[in-house]
């Protein structure tokens, strides 16, 4: 009934750690997706850790998806070609050269984060790929206005002053997570949250960028002097000593779970394709504790997205295009939840006719 400690495994032995008080500052879920900004091993462990311990997640179902990540083989995370750059006059191109946005939204390129990155997914979808071009708006100039992302160009064979840069659209937040409230509590008593794997409700359905700021500014003390209040001062807990280990002792998921999660749960979703999706997760047999946090967060994503029979912010349901305001209030789920729903959601159409009818 509540949360009274964490067990982890730690330069090759396993800890055990009790505490009256634990904090998951532990980012995001990007990596559960085949294309993400996020760093190796950022998988949704915080969010399935809470979800098996018993505590409610909210929003899942909305993950914020970088327009104009590097699209580059072999390589994650993705790096950024700023939304400066467009800012500054570059255009996007389809495989032929054209620029899609102009007459997709009066302001084209300039156009909501999340109205260019579902059609930059459409233009790598039909035509193979997408490019940030900035050789007549920046040029030579390149180097002196945007010294990181040329770094980052020339580092893998582009020169931005000559050529447009590869883009597709990458995981980049998760305005979900565990549900807590304005002094960042969880649902589980001794658990709190903060950071990307938590969810505020400060970003609503589509972040704006730099709100994150608020989540290291304001919520952190929030959460700490909380926790004073709570248990009063002195509440550093008497660590074990553990070898030192510099390594991040993090696993991927598998191959086949980001394919899935970018195809189906990403820019642009259906109910065809969320139960595909629920289905293929659902059977998965994880082989240890990092794999079983990754399925939970990923089930979860599935089935509040599924659920959300609409489009709002970043989440859009190509079956459901607009916004219903019925719909317009926060989904919050439970481990048990999510897999009963999700079994109930992949059964053939006759098995979920009610027998008593």
């Amino acid at each position: 009934g509540r949360v009274r400690g964490i067990r982890l495994h730690l330069g090759g032995r396993d800890l055990e750690l009790r505490a009256n008080a634990v904090v998951l500052a532990t980012g995001g879920l990007g990596q559960l997706f085949e294309r993400t900004t996020n760093p190796q091993g950022v998988c949704g462990n915080g969010v399935g850790m809470a979800l098996r311990a018993g505590a409610t997640v909210v929003d899942m179902e909305f993950v914020q998806f970088h327009p104009t990540a590097f699209d580059l083989p072999h390589v994650s995370p993705d790096p950024l070609a700023t939304e400066a750059l467009r800012g500054r006059g570059a255009v996007l191109l389809d495989n032929r050269g054209r620029r899609f946005m102009v007459g997709l939204h009066s302001r084209a390129e300039l156009a909501p984060r999340d109205v260019v990155a579902r059609a930059v997914y459409r233009s790598v979808r039909k035509t193979g790929n997408a490019y940030l071009d900035a050789t007549e708006a920046l040029g030579s100039a390149f180097p002196d206005h945007f010294p990181t992302v040329f770094r980052l160009a020339q580092a893998h064979g582009i020169d931005p002053r000559r050529e447009p840069i590869p883009v597709a659209p990458a995981a980049h937040y998760h305005m979900g997570g565990v549900a807590v409230d304005g002094r960042g509590r969880s649902s589980l008593p001794g658990l709190w949250a903060v950071g990307e794997v938590a969810s505020t409700g400060l970003h609503g359905a589509n972040r704006l960028a730099g709100n994150s700021l608020l989540e290291v500014a304001v919520y952190a003390p929030i959460v700490a002097k909380n926790i004073r209040m709570a248990l009063g001062d002195g509440v550093a807990a008497n660590l074990p000593e553990a070898p030192e280990s510099r390594a991040a002792a993090t696993r991927a998921a598998p191959g086949w779970l980001r394919s899935i999660m970018y195809t189906h749960a990403g820019l642009v979703r259906d109910a065809a394709g969320l139960t595909q999706a629920l289905g293929q997760v659902g059977r998965w047999q994880p082989m240890n504790d990092g794999e079983a946090n990754m399925k939970a967060a990923a089930q979860a994503v599935l089935v509040a997205a599924t659920q959300r029979r609409e489009s709002r912010g970043c989440h859009y349901r190509r079956d459901y295009p607009s916004s219903d305001d019925a719909q317009e209030q926060r989904r919050f789920l439970t481990l048990e939840e999510t897999e009963t729903f999700g079994a109930t959601a992949t059964r053939p159409a006759e098995e979920r006719i009610p027998t008593h009818i």
